[in-house]
């Protein structure tokens, strides 16, 4: 019985160690390929034809299996040199279904349908033409090809090989090597050689991650017709923003570059213009904000009054305005009479609700009106106005020249509106309200708003594609960059004519004394003038320092003006509150509706790679 145990345990042990010599990929893939023959045309530029026939066998439902094939390679010799080349493929074929899709600096070419899955052996035939371009050997040139490459999942049995040369070589400089990366083992390969043709196969089994590579060394010259390899359109997408930001660099010294500006010492804004006037002439365009501070213009004029109201929503009361009308407006102001009239078009009293979607419409008409041609041209030299649509196309063909090629590569044509509407208008919402002169609230929205619409569709789509390449990373942010700097010679490209600057020079006094008046002189003014500050404060909105203004006549007394009625006793402070809430506010409904306007402004060697199973 003892005896009977001892040769039972020994059993057990031989039985074990049999199993644990299997290679544990051998037991525990899902799929394994029986037959792998690689037939390679080898032509004189260097350009490789290849036909691979892969039989596999699926252990389990697969869809089939996945070929990635390098686009670039680092070639690495024994002597310890490198070169690093990128390739081009071409006229792909496939015995069955497929698609192909660039991903991390491959092609992959993905065979079979996702609607059927299989079991048992299946037969794939693929070929392709590998464009190697430009030898990179010093004084010699090179076949340094992994016919099969480490990229691989499982164990590939029974490999055979087919090599084509376009000339004769030297047989003595012919060399085979398989196992894992860097290795030299070279003792299951057995070739032969007859004329140009090179047949042979590797008789062990190649396991997950293992290679075979040949390396023949050739005449320099041998690969005579071989063309530079370059990527022309990718060139083209780093090179031409440069180009564009140079072309833009230029046009701003000739046409956008101002004179110096002499700043003045002014107490008043100048003399004949109205608030939305001056800040036209400010900035070289009028927006809505300018339009909106003719509210408090005209109150000074009393054509108006401003009355504090309070509207009760479902849990609590806040405060809001009401504008009353005290006189027919009277002036020769073409501006003014259109704001005037939009505001009692139907009655002479009207609240912050009785803006929304319909006072945008007289928004736009003197914006419109004030921002003509021949008002740009009085603060704008001609020559330069018209340069800086030449700078917005420019920026538009930077950013299709960066985009198009990864993702028509990786996602194919149908994915390009993805790639370029959602980012390009998602990130030009976000960079007008954020860095715009916009209310807080504004600058949160268009960041939020911003990063969903443009940001969500560039990270799953854009991103992944520019990861596939480092030269698509690099051209992109290469482009990018560019971007922000034509950006900005787009914004300061219209050259002021020599009014234009004197006006500038006023404006800049005004607003630095705005900012900078200390409260003695600030008395003295109203000493002299008792409504200095109500008639300064319209012009504090458009020159965006109406806070500092309000401010300062914190500990100054003053008296309410004859158009404002509060709901308490007036101060400072409250009245500061009320404005800057009821000015951001009437900015807000005044403006809203414009959007929805229908007639509004518009490893060793090259090759090889790997695959799996799906």
């Amino acid at each position: 019985m003892k005896v009977i145990n001892k040769y039972l345990l020994l059993s057990l042990l031989v039985i074990l160690m049999i199993f644990c010599t299997f290679p544990v990929s051998a037991s525990t893939s899902e799929y394994v390929i029986s037959n792998y023959d690689v037939n390679l045309t080898v032509n004189e530029n260097n350009t490789l034809n290849i036909i691979e026939n892969i039989v596999t066998y699926f252990k389990i439902d697969k869809h089939g299996i996945f070929r990635k094939i390098p686009l670039k390679n680092e070639v690495i010799r024994l002597d310890g040199t490198k070169s690093y080349n990128r390739a081009k493929i071409s006229d792909i074929k496939v015995s069955d279904n497929y698609t192909t899709y660039n991903e991390a600096g491959n092609k992959v070419i993905k065979i079979g349908n996702p609607d059927y899955t299989l079991t048992g052996e299946k037969d794939y035939t693929i070929s392709y033409s590998y464009n190697i371009g430009k030898d990179t050997g010093k004084g010699y040139d090179e076949l340094y090809f992994n016919l099969i490459g480490t990229g691989w999942d499982t164990t590939i049995s029974n490999v055979t090989f087919t090599i084509n040369m376009p000339k004769e070589f030297d047989k003595n400089k012919l060399g085979f090597s398989a196992g894992n990366k860097n290795s030299i083992d070279n003792k299951d390969i057995n070739y032969t050689v007859v004329g140009k043709q090179i047949k042979g196969n590797y008789s062990g089994v190649l396991e997950a991650g293992e290679a075979l590579t040949v390396r023949l060394e050739l005449p320099d010259g041998y690969f005579a017709l071989a063309s530079n390899n370059f990527d022309y359109l990718m060139l083209l997408a780093i090179f031409l923003p440069i180009i564009f930001t140079l072309i833009c660099f230029l046009m701003w010294m000739k046409y956008g570059k101002d004179d110096n500006v002499v700043e003045t010492v002014e107490f008043y804004p100048i003399e004949g213009f109205n608030s939305a006037e001056l800040g036209f002439i400010y900035k070289g365009k009028a927006d809505k904000t300018d339009v909106t501070s003719l509210i408090i213009y005209l109150a000074n004029k009393g054509y108006i009054k401003i009355t504090e109201t309070e509207e009760k929503s479902l849990f609590f009361m806040s405060k809001t305005f009401k504008i009353i009308k005290l006189r027919d407006y009277d002036g020769d102001n073409k501006n003014e009479r259109v704001f005037f009239h939009g505001l009692f078009k139907s009655k002479d009293e009207v609240t912050a609700s009785d803006l929304y979607d319909k006072f945008y419409i007289t928004i736009e008409a003197i914006v419109e009106n004030l921002n003509k041609k021949e008002n740009k041209e009085k603060i704008m030299e001609k020559s330069s106005l018209g340069k800086r649509s030449f700078v917005i196309i420019m920026i538009v063909i930077t950013f299709l020249v960066i985009t198009i090629k990864p993702i028509v590569e990786s996602g194919g044509v149908l994915m390009l509106p993805f790639a370029l509407l959602f980012p390009g208008i998602g990130f030009t919402v976000l960079f007008a309200m954020v860095f715009g002169k916009t209310p807080v609230s504004i600058k949160i929205f268009g960041l939020i708003w911003g990063l969903i619409f443009g940001g969500v569709p560039w990270t799953f789509i854009v991103l992944p594609a520019l990861q596939a390449d480092e030269m698509y990373l690099l051209a992109y942010i290469i482009g990018i960059a560019c971007i922000l700097v034509m950006l900005l010679f787009f914004k300061a490209m219209p050259k002021r004519t020599n009014y234009g600057n004197e006006m500038l020079g006023k404006i800049r006094g005004f607003k630095n004394f705005l900012e900078t008046a200390e409260k003695p002189q600030l008395e003295a003014l109203v000493m002299e003038d008792p409504s200095y500050f109500y008639n300064i404060l319209p012009y504090t909105y458009v020159l965006g320092v109406s806070d500092k203004w309000i401010k300062k006549f914190e500990s100054i007394s003053l008296q309410s003006p004859n158009w404002y009625d509060g709901s308490s006793s007036f101060n400072m402070l409250t009245f500061g509150s009320f404005m800057s809430s009821t000015m951001s506010f009437a900015s807000s409904a005044m403006s809203s509706g414009s959007s929805s306007s229908g007639g509004g402004s518009s490893g060793g060697g090259s090759g090889g790679g790997g695959g799996g199973s799906w």
